[in-house]
């Protein structure tokens, strides 16, 4: 696997980042930056913040981008990266908005700490507020009209998207779950105890299991064609989707505590906070 530097940086702190079509989206300390991923050329950059913040990430719909700090959410233009509202949604460290948000077509849904959720209707900036799981859960994914959650106490959820209450629960584990991602009728799970789990959507029953599958702190970065991405430890590990078995596993730069990892199509991207590198799979 051919691993090469595409940026270096002038970063003190941790960094989040976003590809988004032709461009790389990173967030540094105070600061936004725009990439052209064709040559690596800054197209836009603007200072966000006055200060540090305690936990930052970010995401992209359409236009927009969604950046959560802590307590607040940021809704700023992805051309010019300015930004266009602020909400304070959490009030305090038990109430903290997490670092990633799951979107449908007109609805951002945003995770609060102790399983309560935030729903932005994107168009007109309403906000509604509301308990789901009891529990906190920082790994999503939406399909169809299922959010499928999967909380720090090891349960699956079954999300309706539409009243935003739970339908089905399973126990998958005992320990929280890093990772939730869907393919072909199935949910891949990554938990702390270091297992995966194949899960069908229909009977909401584990089909597959595989144990010791992690070395330590880990998660699902993505799904590319027949293969299941986990960043893991410092490593990117390889695993055939259709038989569970791991084919491949090497060193990539993945930033603080494994969270330095993004997919788009055949590329994997990571940084080391000083440098951003790329990979194809």
């Amino acid at each position: 696997m051919e691993i090469t530097k595409i940026l270096e940086l002038e970063n003190d702190g941790k960094l989040n980042m976003v590809a988004d079509g032709r461009y790389l989206y990173i967030r540094g300390n105070l600061d936004m930056y725009k990439y052209d991923l064709t040559d690596m050329g800054l197209t836009a950059r603007h200072t966000v913040f006055k200060k540090s913040g305690r936990a930052r990430g970010f995401s992209i719909f359409g236009d927009l981008i969604f950046l959560v700090d802590y307590l607040d959410l940021y809704i700023l233009r992805k051309d010019d990266l300015h930004v266009l509202d602020v909400f304070r949604l959490g009030e305090n460290a038990s109430s903290d908005v997490g670092g990633a948000l799951w979107f449908d077509n007109q609805k951002a849904y945003v995770k609060i700490r102790n399983g309560w959720i935030y729903v932005l209707d994107i168009k007109t900036r309403d906000v509604e507020k509301i308990e789901t799981a009891g529990s906190s859960f920082w790994a999503c994914c939406i399909v169809e009209n299922s959010l499928y959650a999967g909380t720090v106490q090891g349960e699956l959820l079954d999300i309706d998207r539409s009243s935003l209450t739970i339908t089905r629960r399973t126990a998958i584990g005992r320990m929280n779950i890093y990772g939730v991602v869907h393919r072909g009728g199935m949910l891949y799970t990554l938990s702390q105890d270091k297992t995966i789990k194949e899960v069908d959507t229909v009977t909401f029953g584990t089909v597959r299991a595989v144990k010791k599958a992690a070395n330590g702190m880990s998660g699902i970065v993505g799904i590319y064609k027949d293969t299941l991405v986990i960043v893991d430890s410092g490593q990117i590990a390889l695993w055939d989707i259709e038989t569970l078995r791991q084919r491949e596993r090497f060193g990539f730069p993945a930033g603080d505590y494994n969270g330095g990892v993004i997919i788009a199509g055949n590329k994997l991207f990571g940084h080391d906070r000083q440098s951003v590198y790329s990979a194809e799979l």
